[in-house]
């Protein structure tokens, strides 16, 4: 079964070309705060804190219904098929909880360090398809992300790196991306091989309280 969310803007029902265009614009606005991230930050607690409590503080009571937090960190002068040489490392954050109008919606949040920074809430509908799709039900994805101590997120960064450290054979290796679900931590470890200059991922799976799986 394969979930997407889809923006709602294109199909809802307005009543004035006033309130298409201040929806338009409360969606697109962004908060000053985009710009380069230290991609070992996820290996430094006082920085996950910083990201920690932004999520906190974003969701709001949103964090009580949470369906997925996703962390993905980009290095564009340093990975894949065309280098851009002078761009800086950037780092995309989505925030997804279930809607507090319409419980079989989302309200989706973004970071996205590469353009500019926060975006305000998007409201989107939800595709299921595949095996079981008539049987879905949102409320079987949340979690409250309040299971989710600050403690234990620090703890599942370490012990994904710990698992997969190795000097020797890598130039280089941190977090690349966390995803935060109901049944717990998706971690991926990248790393730059000596012997062929090759990126190799490594994943780390736990449970919400640090459990390795």
């Amino acid at each position: 079964m394969k979930k997407l969310f889809v923006c709602m803007m294109a199909v809802a029902t307005l009543s004035s070309c006033d309130k298409l265009k201040e929806t338009v614009n409360s969606a697109t606005e962004a908060t000053v705060g985009a710009g380069e991230i230290d991609y070992q930050f996820f290996s430094k607690p006082e920085e996950v804190k910083k990201w920690y409590d932004e999520i906190v503080k974003k969701s709001g009571a949103g964090a009580k219904v949470m369906d997925e937090v996703s962390f993905n960190i980009f290095r564009p002068s340093k990975e894949g098929m065309i280098q851009r040489a002078g761009e800086k490392d950037y780092l995309y954050l989505t925030i997804v909880y279930q809607d507090n109008v319409d419980k079989r919606r989302v309200e989706e949040i973004q970071y996205l360090g590469n353009v500019d920074g926060w975006h305000q809430p998007q409201k989107k509908d939800i595709q299921v398809s595949g095996i079981g799709a008539e049987d879905f039900k949102l409320e079987d994805e949340l979690f409250d992300f309040g299971q989710v101590s600050l403690e234990t997120f620090n703890k599942v960064m370490a012990d994904a790196l710990k698992k997969y450290k190795d000097d020797a054979k890598y130039e280089y290796q941190y977090i690349s991306s966390v995803f935060i679900k109901k049944n717990g931590f998706d971690v991926s470890v990248k790393g730059k091989l000596k012997s062929n200059s090759q990126l190799k991922t490594e994943t780390y799976r736990t449970d919400l309280k640090g459990t390795e799986q």
